[in-house]
């Protein structure tokens, strides 16, 4: 069999701000691949399902991402081939390491490959959102450090996130009032479907205002940093907890103009608690707390909600990304294959 076209995104260089489609990254139409010959080196080769577009892509720039190389990320695949005993033809599988492209050779060692059941018959979607790495992040990082407690009060920023949105319906499941904000009045009514009680426009409404008026926080889930958390840390009812996930305001801040952090102080005079955490070392220090058969039981109660924003062609994920990077999605941006 003759090469097949595999149009693929190319990772060129690391941007000093938001990445540039067309400088930073570029849509290659010309990559070809030999399905029945390209050399496999142990591995197996996917055609590729769904591809899931995540703030952390921008991170991964800065420290992993060659030059002249596919962008990787999220993503699943059917196997054609396989020459790891492992791994079946006919195989759905996941890596967190998948190249943007139409087809992939995976490694079992390289982007934690592995094979995904879905028993529960789940639209591919759910395994790039609220049962992929957003959803574990927040399910892991909640339950690990938030040590939250029924009938008090957390407040989540960037709540119509993946990441944001299975905190918030985490913590109404144990019984907390939730506070949520979002950037688009369409993102403040997701909240409000999702049984947050009080769901408000950071753009149009003071964060310390809409806090200080209903009662102060008692865990604040942190995914923006910035000015955010300086204002949040105010409003922190004593023994309060602060998780740092994200710091979605200065990831593409020069570090010289980040802001710097009047309100450190109240952590002393508040006895307040802060962590900040890397999903893979709070893996490895408490486990998942059975987030799949948690969170899969639920999306079939209806009880864990998140949106979902997607494409059929391949060159939308450099725009989605942006778009996830400056807050104008609408919801997890999704690449789906036929």
């Amino acid at each position: 069999m003759s090469p097949v076209p595999n149009p693929t995104i190319i990772f060129i260089s690391n941007p000093q701000g938001i990445p540039v489609p067309g400088e930073n990254l570029i849509y290659r139409r010309d990559v070809t691949i030999d399905i029945n010959n390209e050399p496999l080196d142990g591995g197996i080769l996917t055609k590729t399902v769904a591809l899931g577009i995540d703030v952390y892509l921008r991170n991964r720039m800065g420290y992993e991402y060659k030059p002249n190389t596919p962008v990787l990320g999220n993503g699943i695949g059917v196997i054609l081939r396989s020459e790891c005993p492992k791994f079946r033809v006919g195989d759905y599988v996941q890596a967190s390491s998948y190249p943007f492209a139409h087809y992939a050779v995976l490694s079992e060692a390289v982007g934690h490959v592995r094979v995904l059941k879905n028993n529960a018959g789940l639209p591919w979607t759910a395994y790039l959102g609220v049962l992929g790495l957003a959803g574990k992040t927040a399910w892991v990082g909640y339950k690990a450090y938030a040590e939250a407690k029924k009938g008090e009060t957390i407040y989540v920023s960037t709540g119509a996130g993946t990441v944001g949105s299975v905190v918030c319906q985490a913590a109404k499941a144990e019984g907390l009032r939730v506070i949520a904000s979002a950037g688009s009045d369409s993102k403040v009514e997701f909240l409000k479907e999702i049984g947050v009680e009080v769901a408000f426009n950071y753009k149009k409404q003071d964060i310390g205002t809409v806090l200080k008026e209903n009662g102060g926080v008692d865990i604040y889930w942190d995914n923006v940093g910035g000015k955010a958390l300086e204002t949040v840390m105010g409003c922190m009812n004593k023994y309060g907890r602060i998780v740092i996930c994200g710091f979605a305001s200065e990831w593409n801040v020069p570090p010289t103009e980040r802001h710097g952090n009047k309100s450190l102080v109240l952590a002393l005079a508040k006895s307040l608690t802060i962590n900040g955490f890397v999903i893979s070392d709070a893996l490895a220090k408490f486990g998942d707390f059975d987030f799949e058969s948690e969170v899969t039981k639920l999306i079939e109660e209806g009880k864990m909600k998140v949106r979902n924003e997607t494409s059929d062609k391949l060159e939308d994920a450099m725009r989605m990304l942006v778009d996830c990077l400056v807050g104008a999605n609408e919801g997890k941006g999704v690449i789906l294959f036929s």
